[in-house]
């Protein structure tokens, strides 16, 4: 999974990121077979579900590294001696391209992905859950401790 089936230049941090939704897929797509005359068939559609999203991912991740290593420097600052380079230049005037645009995009369609579809309301119920659940456990915390005392110190 993850880095082992399509490993990842290390630039995005997508290795374990793809081995989480490959998990995911694959539990998706293995769930409804019953004999083992579907599991090549099973596979091949998980492999058709992912193809795509990998292949991008692995784009971006690989783009990046490219970036990093070959085109860009430190930026030009009229404030010290670094940054006299052609990439040095190159990196000052990119700079709010990559800023504003290319790097929103990018994390845009890393962090979009949801495997069962649009999340809806899903995100805001479990913050009110956990709100909730959070308020309680603190106050009764708070009470043991204005009942009992601190037994121990906190981190």
């Amino acid at each position: 999974m993850g880095d082992a089936v399509h490993p990842m230049m290390p630039n995005l941090g997508q290795g374990g990121c793809q081995a989480i939704e490959d998990a995911y897929v694959l539990t998706e797509t293995l769930i409804n077979v019953k004999s083992t005359e579907k599991v090549q068939d099973a596979l091949q559609d998980f492999y058709k579900k992912r193809i795509v999203r990998v292949t991008i991912v692995q784009f971006l991740s690989r783009l990046a590294s490219d970036l990093i290593i070959n085109a860009f420097d430190t930026p030009w600052s009229p404030h010290d001696d670094l940054g006299k380079s052609w990439k040095s230049y190159l990196t000052f005037f990119w700079k709010p391209l990559l800023q504003y645009v290319i790097f929103p995009g990018q994390f845009a369609y890393l962090y979009s992905y949801h495997p069962t579809g649009n999340m809806n309301n899903i995100p805001k119920e479990l913050e009110e859950k956990w709100k909730i659940e959070h308020f309680k456990t603190s106050e009764e915390a708070f009470a043991r401790v204005a009942e009992t005392g601190q037994v121990t110190a906190g981190p």
